[in-house]
């Protein structure tokens, strides 16, 4: 069964692989965006061009800090990653 996992930890593991985000910071800019959608389950998208392969470098950096990383393209929405804790 998958452990907890909280969007501020998958944000820690993005920022510390240097990845920006594109909340927090005073003006917008390209980055990372995530979402806790169950104790168990973050998403996150970039928010910006070229999301392939920001993505791609994304689920890189989270499978190195050992995150379990599926990545989604659900019809009519913008592709995303589905990220859990084994």
């Amino acid at each position: 069964m998958a452990s907890r996992l909280t969007a501020a930890l998958v944000g820690q593991h993005l920022t510390a692989a240097d990845h920006p985000s594109s909340v927090h910071r005073r003006k917008w800019a390209p980055g990372y965006r995530v979402q806790q959608d169950s104790p168990r389950t973050v998403r996150v998208w970039h928010d910006g061009p070229d999301e392939h392969p920001h993505l791609a470098a994304y689920a890189d950096a989270l499978r190195a800090a050992g995150c379990t990383v599926t990545p989604e393209h659900p019809v009519g929405t913008r592709p995303r990653l589905r990220v859990t804790h084994p």
